[in-house]
């Protein structure tokens, strides 16, 4: 159960009510880490712009993406966010060996090299909040400098994301045992 009740936009003083109408607009509904966020509107107002910018305006491969995020999720342990982001991946293609060795933490070296550069420069940049300079240029070569600045964006933005689901317990709706 998430540490915090639900809330609604009648619950939210009317200064609130703007943020809680963009994000409902954006997103369909304010649910997920938006439910914690609305506590502070205009934080949850500007952290779903830059969501929104990610996931839908960015430069990266959805597939591609969605493997990073995935990435995130398992490291910062957010059954949440696995849940809804497993979805997307699947829809953008991922492939079930990829999205598998990332849920258990596993070894990549069966996964295709694309695959294994993003759950490597994502892995690392958790672990050590840097790359060497090999990884560095791999990513480089691999990404771009815009790709590897996007990439390291959504990053830092899904760790916000699956702090604020776990530090609340936000946990997702499932129909079986959790993925983690």
């Amino acid at each position: 159960m998430a540490r915090l009740p639900q809330i609604s936009r009648d619950d939210l003083p009317s200064e609130g009510h703007s943020a809680w109408d963009s994000i409902v607009r954006s997103r369909g509904a304010v649910g997920g880490p938006f439910q914690v966020l609305m506590r502070v509107p205009p934080l949850a107002e500007r952290v779903a712009d830059v969501g929104t910018y990610l996931r839908f305006q960015g430069g990266l491969i959805p597939v591609e993406r969605e493997l990073a995020i995935l990435t995130v999720a398992r490291y910062v342990g957010s059954r949440f966010e696995w849940v809804a982001h497993r979805a997307v991946a699947e829809r953008e293609g991922a492939r079930t060996d990829a999205i598998e060795a990332i849920r258990t933490l596993g070894d990549v070296a069966s996964l295709t090299e694309r695959e294994r550069l993003i759950v490597h420069t994502v892995r690392a940049i958790l672990r050590d909040h840097t790359l060497d300079e090999r990884d560095y240029g791999a990513a480089i070569a691999g990404f771009g400098e815009a790709g590897l600045v996007e990439m390291v964006g959504l990053i830092g933005f899904y760790v916000q994301i699956g702090l604020t689901l776990t530090v609340f317990q936000v946990e997702p709706p499932m129909d079986g045992p959790p993925p983690f």
